[in-house]
């Protein structure tokens, strides 16, 4: 036996062992290793919610909030703005998941209540489907800013219904100076288009939003801010509002009259009268009410017993006041013509139109501030203006100087309520100036 071979092969065993021993624990670390990094990055990252306090709060003042429409957590609800173009037919299809027998379903179900045929442009159309459902149970569609109509399907067809929409409603409060002019101050007060349109109608017996702001005038309004369904929606009512101009604050209250709501002046007078300012939104008076002007197509002196205002083609144009159409048509040099018929013998005419507003003809009633016509320069015209005026029992009457008596008051049984609701607002409208 070779003593030596023996000893040696005796040596290289252990040798061996140890060498296997130390890679079979470096592969169970590095599988370890592999696992603790798959397990890292599979993990989703959790994002950071910021803390109330970090949230960028609006500028305006938040008074309450009221109102609003629960939402049901087994429900999906989809909206989708009604766009030119579309065919109702496919929309709901598209939106709703209605075959063609579904929409006359619903067209004829809702035949005395609204048309579906007769989707609006701009208007929004709301499906709510059922858990785990294919075709949507119900839907609404907003006939305007205030109603909608709501379809639910039943065994046989729909169950139409108008209502009103559910607004989750905050009071807001604006205010500002101005610096450049109305229109453009108050957007950058937080108010938006509507309302800021809605405040010059319920000043403008008062005051000439066109002509009458001044540097340095001042505002504040309480609105109704409101939201649908935890998302943005159309502003509400105007509230209460306060103007400082020609060195005089003007006051205005929502009050609801026994179910006709309006605005009250601080007597409690309602602030409406019987004619609008202008029957538009003009850039500038051309022509005044004058008993001497040169004409511009006949280059002759004449009387000129109405007033001019410039507006772009297409301006719209809206009745002065509450009355009935008794004219509409071509009149030669005045071109296209509305003359309206009011109360307490007034009457009021519109002329060089583009056109007439749709359903307007003569024996139409018309409601104050409602859409007539479009300006033009029709007739004897130079340019895109309106020739408005007013006649009492036959003669003409300058409508800048028109001196109508304020609005009706409230009755004694309704002013302690409204004097109330009036001291409440002031509180909040005088501590801004």
């Amino acid at each position: 036996m070779d003593i030596e071979k023996y000893r040696f092969q005796n040596q290289k065993k252990p040798k061996n062992k140890k060498i296997f021993k130390d890679l079979l624990i470096l592969i169970i670390a590095l599988i370890f290793l592999l696992y603790g990094i798959f397990m890292t990055f599979s993990q989703k990252k959790e994002i950071a919610v910021p803390k109330e306090a970090e949230i960028k709060k609006s500028p305006q003042k938040q008074i309450e909030a009221t109102g609003g429409q629960k939402i049901n957590p087994n429900e999906k609800v989809f909206n989708y703005t009604i766009k030119e173009g579309d065919i109702p037919a496919d929309v709901f299809q598209e939106q709703a998941n209605f075959d063609a027998n579904d929409t006359l379903a619903l067209i004829k179900s809702a035949e005395e209540v609204y048309d579906f045929s007769n989707l609006k442009i701009g208007q929004t159309l709301y499906c709510y489907f059922d858990k785990d459902q294919e075709k949507a149970n119900k839907i609404e569609y907003d006939k305007n800013n205030e109603t909608k109509i709501v379809a639910q399907k039943i065994e046989e067809g729909f169950r139409v219904e108008e209502k009103e929409i559910n607004y989750e409603i905050f009071q807001e409060i604006a205010t500002g100076e101005i610096e450049n002019f109305f229109y453009l101050d108050a957007m950058e007060a937080g108010l938006s288009e509507r309302t800021i349109i809605e405040v010059a109608d319920v000043f403008s017996f008062d005051i000439d939003f066109m002509t009458e702001i001044q540097i340095g005038d001042k505002f504040s309004f309480i609105y109704e801010k409101r939201t649908r369904n935890g998302k943005g929606a159309p502003d509400g009512k105007v509230l209460a509002a306060k103007f400082f101009n020609k060195n005089e604050n003007y006051y205005a209250y929502y009050y609801d009259n026994d179910g006709k709501g309006g605005h009250y002046d601080s007597e409690g007078r309602v602030l409406v009268r019987q004619f609008l300012r202008a029957p538009l939104s003009y850039s500038r008076i051309t022509s005044g009410y004058t008993g001497a002007r040169l004409h511009p197509i006949t280059r002759k002196i004449s009387a000129h017993y109405q007033i001019d205002y410039a507006a772009p083609t297409g301006t719209p144009v809206v009745a002065s006041a509450r009355g009935t159409v008794y004219s509409v048509g071509w009149e030669g040099g005045w071109g296209n013509m509305i003359r309206v018929r009011h109360d307490n013998s007034y009457t009021s005419h519109y002329g060089h139109l583009s056109a007439f507003a749709q359903g307007i003809r003569s024996g139409s009633r018309v409601d104050q501030g409602q859409l007539i016509g479009f300006v033009g320069s029709t007739g004897w015209s130079t340019g895109p203006h309106l020739d408005y005026g007013i006649k009492l029992n036959g003669s003409p009457v300058n409508p800048l100087a028109l001196n109508l008596p304020k609005g009706e008051p409230l009755t004694e049984e309704k002013m302690p309520e409204f004097e109330e609701l009036k001291n409440n607002y002031n509180q909040i409208l005088d501590e801004f100036f």
